[in-house]
């Protein structure tokens, strides 16, 4: 039986070569195409696709929020991301929420194949310059946070408003300053001393550390 692959990409262009490379693997099969996250999540349901090839960033649900949805009603559903961006934060979450792949846009047909057959035994494949960079990145994590909390030790308590708990919560899924001031219904600037402000009161540097001492801290669902 042919593996059953749902692509997700909100440009055509993308999701036609996608669609063309994969029909040239004999044991895959393209039974859907999707250009959003609520729309991944409809013909998931739909389709019953064995795996959901699909890019992070999409309009209106973004992909690590997509799985997230699609894992609640079925924890079993396999996900392999393809994307141009390698931000850490991107990654990192990705992987922490159990992605069974993650690969660049520009990756060879072969790769993007095996990757799908992986997911199908329950494997995780990355690119090779993506596997460096998780590396790099928890490497990163594990110095910027300190050591886990060793029994009788308290973690470090950091006190954020509600509002700057909304505001961490969005940048942990990836969103820009724009997109958050759009979802909460404020200001950019507002936005931008909410993140700063954060980060002071978090002891980090940028966004992807605020992000990864939150969900240590257990402030990050």
């Amino acid at each position: 039986m042919a593996i059953k692959v749902l692509v997700v990409d909100d440009h055509p262009v993308i999701l036609q070569g996608l669609r063309g490379m994969l029909a040239t693997l004999e044991d895959l099969e393209v039974v859907g195409e999707a250009g959003s996250g609520p729309e991944a999540i409809e013909k998931t349901e739909e389709l019953k696709p064995d795996v959901l090839l699909m890019d992070v960033r999409l309009p209106e649900l973004n992909g690590l929020e997509a799985m997230r949805r699609l894992r609640e009603n079925d924890p079993d559903i396999k996900v392999v991301f393809i994307t141009v961006s390698d931000s850490d934060l991107y990654l990192v979450e990705a992987l922490r929420w159990g992605a069974n792949g993650y690969l660049t846009k520009d990756s060879s047909k072969d790769l993007i194949g095996n990757a799908i057959r992986s997911a199908v035994m329950g494997g995780c494949l990355l690119s090779e310059s993506l596997l460096n960079k998780a590396f790099g990145a928890v490497a990163r994590a594990a110095v910027n946070l300190g050591k886990p909390a060793i029994e009788g030790e308290l973690p470090p308590i950091v006190q954020l408003t509600p509002r700057e708990l909304d505001v961490l919560r969005l940048v942990a899924k990836g969103m820009t300053n724009r997109a958050i001031c759009k979802d909460l219904n404020l200001a950019e600037v507002t936005i931008k001393k909410h993140v700063q402000s954060i980060m002071g009161k978090m002891g980090v540097k940028d966004r992807t550390q605020a992000a990864l001492r939150g969900v240590r801290l257990g402030l990050i669902d």
